[in-house]
């Protein structure tokens, strides 16, 4: 039996259909149904149910998934281990991040990371926080940059900083502060990530507190496309703030400060526990930890010189 064969069913597994798969795992449909088909036969049972598009698990297949699952921990465990002995001078990173999170942090956090470690094989991949969760768990994932908190036993965070949110609209709507109170944004046409992402959850929380009640009038999964549509005149959105501003410089787009209460969510870094972190790893949390702290600072800097050229605050 070959790893990848494990690998592969992994894969089908957590993806519940043989195209998705493939896709993920950059092979043809027909090559993957052919190993798939060549570990049933080494087992000797099937392993999955086909039912139509999609593919379920078999009591076999549902037994054999958790040890596979632990052989390939381990085999990455002794791979890291080695690596380690080596002063990662070779081996791979696998990082899940935040689509806004890796527009304004990631480019100069894979700089630094790359100058220090330009042998190791480096995937970023810009997932929800539900995706990071479940890669980091499934052993997908060495490390993950997310949402906080993460509820799940099997992982451990270390909080980076409190993400604030801010409005975001047309240049041409009569609204004219550069502040608002949160209440003040009833009945605004808001563009938002679908219901289902923990984005939108936050979003609907604050709004919550605020006692208002959200108007969407449209949902896109891109962030990069909200700030398209609300160029285009489509509403208003709420996006992080240092996303925005690494994006909208460009844009005929205008930023307006929340508060009363500021929104905010905690971002932070996340790894499996009990999982061995060789050097590598070690060395990007320790820069991705440096490196955030340095855009707070011009954020904070920049924050500071438009107070004094605008001392209302308006």
């Amino acid at each position: 039996m070959e790893l990848r064969h494990l690998r592969y069913f992994l894969e089908v597994a957590r993806a519940g259909n043989f195209t998705r798969a493939a896709d993920s795992l950059h092979l043809s449909q027909p090559s993957l149904s052919v190993q798939i088909r060549a570990l049933e036969d080494e087992l000797g049972m099937k392993v999955f149910d086909r039912l139509g598009r999609s593919v379920l698990l078999t009591q076999a297949g549902a037994l054999f998934k958790e040890h596979a699952e632990r052989a390939l921990r381990e085999i990455e465990h002794g791979v890291q281990l080695v690596s380690d002995l080596h002063g990662a001078r070779r081996g791979r990173l696998v990082v899940g991040t935040l689509a806004t999170v890796n527009s304004y942090l990631i480019p100069p956090l894979v700089s630094h990371f790359k100058q220090r470690f330009p042998a190791i094989h480096l995937q970023v991949h810009s997932q929800p926080s539900a995706d990071i969760v479940e890669g980091l768990i499934a052993n997908r994932l060495d490390l993950g940059i997310c949402l906080l908190p993460v509820s799940q036993a099997q992982l451990a965070t270390i909080p980076l900083f409190d993400e604030r949110l801010v409005l975001v609209g047309p240049p041409q709507h009569k609204v004219k502060p550069s502040r608002m109170r949160m209440r003040e944004m009833a009945g605004l046409p808001l563009v938002l990530m679908p219901a289902d992402y923990c984005l939108r959850r936050m979003i609907e929380g604050e709004c919550g507190k605020a006692r208002i009640t959200t108007q969407v009038v449209l949902e896109m999964t891109s962030p990069e496309g909200i700030l398209e549509a609300v160029a285009e005149g489509a509403g208003f959105t709420i996006l992080p703030e240092l996303y925005v501003r690494h994006r909208s410089s460009h844009k005929a787009l205008r930023v307006i400060d929340l508060y009363d209460p500021i929104p905010s969510h905690a971002v932070g870094l996340v790894h499996r526990v009990r999982r061995h972190q060789h050097l590598a790893a070690r060395e990007f949390g320790l820069l991705c930890r440096s490196t955030m702290n340095s855009l707070l600072a011009v954020r904070s800097s920049r924050a500071a010189r438009d107070r004094v050229g605008d001392p209302s605050g308006r």
